[in-house]
């Protein structure tokens, strides 16, 4: 085979590994930043932590969801950049609650997280209650 034949393939595989290094740095910033109070698989704790397993990709469904998850205090104040947080929660969405996402999901941005984090939650339960029940007219349940 020749060297051009190699660069060609080496060029086609580089975003593959992109995607590889994103994926294992979202893991390592869930596990750093989040799952100390949503535990390893995103169940959470009844009645202290909401679940993100099979239910966080709800939110997204309702007015008002996508901004939330983005905007709640364990975003805002976790030490990493907007594009690092847009890593974490792309991929939180698409390994705990994949079923749920909507069929239109489009990955969250920098320039959007950036936008959400400027805006804290001052009512974080009341907004969430105010989410589940927006749920819960289109049939979602917790």
């Amino acid at each position: 085979m020749s060297a051009r034949f190699h660069i060609l393939l080496l060029a086609a595989l580089l975003p593959l590994a992109a995607v590889a290094e994103n994926t294992q740095r979202a893991r390592m910033s869930y596990m750093l930043f989040c799952q100390g109070c949503h535990l390893p698989d995103g169940r959470g704790a009844p009645g202290a932590v909401p679940p993100m397993k099979d239910f966080v990709g709800n939110f997204l469904k309702v007015e008002g969801g996508r901004a939330f998850i983005a905007s709640v205090p364990g975003v805002l104040n976790a030490p990493m950049d907007d594009e690092r947080a847009a890593e974490v929660m792309n991929w939180m969405l698409r390994e705990m609650s994949a079923a749920q996402l909507p069929e239109d999901f489009s990955p969250y941005t920098a320039a959007e997280m950036a936008a959400y984090r400027k805006a804290p939650l001052l009512a974080v339960k009341a907004r969430r209650a105010e989410l589940l029940g927006r749920m819960a007219e289109i049939g979602i349940t917790e």
